[in-house]
């Protein structure tokens, strides 16, 4: 589609605080900082939204042609009026259910956090268990008239206990689930989770991630789909799940996630890393020079080998005492290392590669000591 040159542009960019650590960031900021950026036509303007994050404030208050505002500068009236709006949208098909009052009671207490007003519709509407719509917003009321300070934690815990229950072995799966998911170095879909959760050392982790995440999609996208990537809705969800003090009941420890992921990760190398994955008719090629070649890494290399091949170094330098995965790593590069380089250079990603063996050759040396001191 064609758009006429004097006609306004609007470029947004929504959310720039998720979109990756403050390092992949970065070149985000230049370019959008940059004299490059600076000459576009006066029909285009760029709209950024983002948390305030230090990285992200340094760079975008500093020239002149950017104008920034917060959210504090906003009025709680006009956030109201708009939050008011919005739920009268979102539960329009329960008037029969809800009063006029009670949407414009939800819109008050609310108190300007969207977020908060999008799983309070969310939890309302929810068709799961035996609930009633009425029942749901007089439970909603009954956690908000506690007096708590966080709303948005408050919310979550009602979303959680509705979805999870009470059960010791549900909690225990939801921890784990969660845990995996928060520990990936990049989204994976629930194909993709499970695949890699199949390798988890302890049999007891060999389950389908579904049963935790079906009833968690107030929470997290992807969880409609399998193969789309799982990641939460809003980063805050994150920032309560690791916040003990916060979430108290569910709470996530991160600490021994990493060795089942790097045990993981190398069971799938053993198992898919082969001389000449692709397939390619010769070695005296360059990447580039080999026809369709995307499609055949695309064919060729799970994702579950391709996120294995570029992270498992990540995982492993963050175990502590681990004999058993100092034995994988040995037999890993006896067996599979060459064609490890094979699939990093496949996949764009052989330029880490001096980074990951000197990272896992001072994890094998801090290891090796730790064994001598435990045997001493």
């Amino acid at each position: 589609m064609s758009v006429p040159t004097s006609a306004p542009v609007l470029i947004v960019i929504d959310a720039l605080d998720e979109s990756g650590s403050k390092e992949s960031r970065l070149h985000i900021l230049q370019a959008l900082t940059s004299m490059e950026v600076a000459p576009l036509p006066p029909n285009v303007r760029i709209l950024i939204t983002s948390r305030p994050l230090n990285d992200i404030i340094e760079k975008l208050h500093s020239p002149s042609r950017i104008q920034s505002k917060s959210m504090d500068e906003i009025s709680m009236d006009t956030a109201k009026h708009d939050i008011e709006i919005y739920i009268q949208h979102q539960l329009r098909s329960l008037a029969d259910s809800l009063s006029e009052a009670e949407i414009h009671h939800l819109a008050g207490i609310s108190h300007g956090l969207f977020e908060w007003a999008r799983l309070a519709c969310e939890f309302i509407k929810s068709s799961e268990g035996a609930a009633t719509t009425t029942e749901r917003y007089r439970s909603l009321m009954s956690v908000i008239s506690g007096g708590s300070r966080n709303l948005l934690d408050d919310m979550y815990k009602v979303i959680l206990d509705n979805a999870i229950g009470k059960a010791d072995t549900t909690r225990a799966r939801f921890c784990s689930v969660m845990c995996q998911i928060l520990c990936t170095k990049e989204p994976l879909s629930m194909d993709a989770l499970n695949a890699m959760r199949s390798k988890f050392p302890k049999r007891e982790d060999k389950y389908d991630v579904n049963l935790i995440l079906q009833s968690m999609g107030a929470l997290l996208s992807g969880v409609a789909d399998r193969s789309t990537a799982v990641r939460p809705l809003h980063a805050s969800f994150f920032d309560f799940l690791t916040d003990g003090s916060r979430s108290g009941e569910f709470a996530i420890d991160v600490g021994g996630m990493d060795v089942s992921l790097a045990l993981a990760s190398l069971s799938i190398m053993q198992e898919e890393l082969c001389f000449n994955i692709c397939q390619l008719e010769s070695s005296y090629m360059w990447n580039s020079e080999v026809k369709d070649l995307d499609l055949k890494v695309k064919q060729q290399i799970s994702v579950c080998l391709s996120y294995a091949c570029r992270f498992w170094v990540d995982h492993a330098k963050n175990v502590k005492n681990g004999e058993n995965l100092e034995k994988e790593v040995k037999t890993f590069f006896k067996e599979k290392f060459l064609f490890w380089m094979e699939v990093l250079s496949l996949l764009k990603s052989l330029n880490n590669a001096p980074a990951a063996l000197i990272g896992i050759a001072q994890w094998m040396e801090v290891s090796l000591l730790q064994l001598q001191d435990e045997y001493d």
